[in-house]
């Protein structure tokens, strides 16, 4: 079985935006962002599926 607080840990990393970026996630609505980080954690769980196989 695989470490859970290992695996995030390995997974994090710096998150910067630009100026820009940042004006524009903060126009989002809450739906947007929960779209946003779900799409993002699909795309993690795909990767570590990959790794653990």
């Amino acid at each position: 079985m695989v470490d859970t607080l290992t695996t995030y840990d390995e997974l994090n990393e710096d998150i910067q935006f630009t100026e820009d970026e940042t004006k524009s996630l903060l126009k989002l609505s809450e739906k947007e962002i929960l779209i946003l980080v779900l799409s993002e954690m699909k795309k993690q769980t795909e990767l570590m599926s990959k790794i653990i196989k």
